[in-house]
């Protein structure tokens, strides 16, 4: 919905986007350059598996030629306005693109866990499947951590943390504070027009059984994010 928004408002998302009408008829505003690259990076450190890691991993060598081009590619296409990319895998990878260029700010949305496991069931059809919420979780907290960290070590202007629920609900507060961590000047009426509740996977029953205490952690992670988010001012 954000990256859908940041198109509209005149930056540069990518040309040819990841479309999955089943579960955001909008589509999602990934650019496949990006989500490809990261995706096969990551499949071929974890087996063939692409976003579900809670682990460490060091990007091969390939990875480095590739996203250097890649990224002087976007840079020379873009030379007279501002562009970006969506794939929550940057967040693995979050170090890497900083060192590459420094000048690139980040904006971090973050939701509660349980609205992220329940999106996750809901589309992958695992509610009831231990096994699953348990990588839904890990995955969550190893997501949240590389952002935190991330945080901590980088000052305020290399990023900002956006609270997902208070900008569905209020963005005419929540958007401002972006704008002042951004520089750029979105429209927070215009986020209101785009904003179609109706694509948001509304909740369902998640039994959470034998998950109490990666829950928990989840939610310290999610609630530390909030802090920072809370802590930005307009």
């Amino acid at each position: 919905m954000f990256a859908r928004f940041m198109n509209e408002s005149g930056i540069n998302m990518g040309s040819d986007f990841y479309f999955d009408d089943t579960s955001n008829k909008y589509g999602h505003f990934e650019d496949l350059d990006f989500l490809n690259l990261q995706r096969n990076e990551l499949s071929h450190h974890f087996n063939e598996d692409d976003w579900l890691i809670y682990e460490k991993f060091i990007p091969s060598n390939d990875f480095d030629q590739k996203a250097g081009d890649l990224f002087k590619n976007k840079t020379e296409r873009n030379r007279t306005g501002h562009w970006g990319w969506k794939d929550p895998r940057t967040t693995l990878f979050l170090d890497y693109w900083h060192k590459l260029n420094p000048e690139i700010r980040f904006i971090f949305l973050v939701r509660e866990p349980e609205a992220v496991v329940n999106s996750l069931c809901k589309l992958l059809k695992t509610r009831w499947s231990i096994t699953e919420k348990t990588k839904y979780l890990k995955t969550y907290i190893h997501y949240n951590q590389e952002i935190l960290n991330f945080c901590k070590r980088n000052n305020r202007s290399k990023y900002i943390v956006v609270e997902h629920e208070q900008l569905i609900e209020n963005p005419r507060n929540v958007i401002p504070k972006i704008n002042a961590a951004t520089g750029f000047s979105f429209d927070a009426e215009l986020f209101e027009r785009l904003c179609d509740k109706n694509v948001i996977s509304p909740r369902q029953f998640i039994p959470f059984i034998f998950h109490e205490h990666l829950l928990s952690d989840s939610r310290k992670a999610y609630q530390r994010l909030v802090n920072i988010f809370n802590s930005f001012a307009e």
